[in-house]
């Protein structure tokens, strides 16, 4: 390669080479911000899924928001935003939860975002006096942002779950 056309490569190289290290005063860099994320993700999934609220709630930030899109032909809208709206669903919306256990087949933390996938093993009292237990294959996306979990996001695959509430009711 002639000095010329390395000249002339080296400023894309630089580009491209920059996201992978953070200049001091700048946005951490892809590892740097995976480092510091995955700690604070795994705290907050294991709060989630072992129901530990009043540890979930010191993990997330003020503006953090829930979202579960996937629950809006079961359950209708499920999403809240800010801390106090999402730590009221949890505390008031999940307390028919009869046991909740994920059971992990993937994880990985990439920048700010921890994705985990797996089942959970779920069961919900209806009100009614029905029990209905299921394993759904399940989702979990979060976003961490200056030390804390901004978003959170599930996705669910609940036929198992209306099936068991068909089963349930004798349906």
């Amino acid at each position: 390669m002639t000095r010329l056309m390395f000249a002339a490569l080296l400023p894309l190289v630089s580009l491209a080479a920059a996201p992978l290290a953070a200049e001091e005063g700048e946005r951490p860099g892809y590892g740097e911000m995976t480092a510091a994320t995955a700690p604070i993700a795994d705290a907050y999934f294991a709060a989630y899924t072992g129901r530990d609220w009043y540890r979930l709630e010191a993990l997330a930030a003020d503006d953090a928001s829930f979202e579960d899109p996937t629950a809006t032909y079961v359950f209708g809208g499920v999403a809240s935003a800010g801390r106090t709206a999402m730590m009221e669903r949890f505390r008031v919306g999940y307390a028919g939860i009869t046991h909740m256990e994920f059971e992990t087949a993937r994880r990985f933390v990439s920048g700010d975002l921890a994705i985990y996938e797996g089942e959970l093993d779920w069961g919900l009292d209806l009100g009614d006096g029905t029990l209905v237990s299921s394993v759904t294959p399940m989702v979990i996306i979060l976003t961490v942002e200056n030390g804390k979990v901004v978003k959170h996001r599930d996705y669910v695959d609940y036929a198992p779950f209306n099936a068991a509430v068909k089963a349930a009711r004798g349906a």
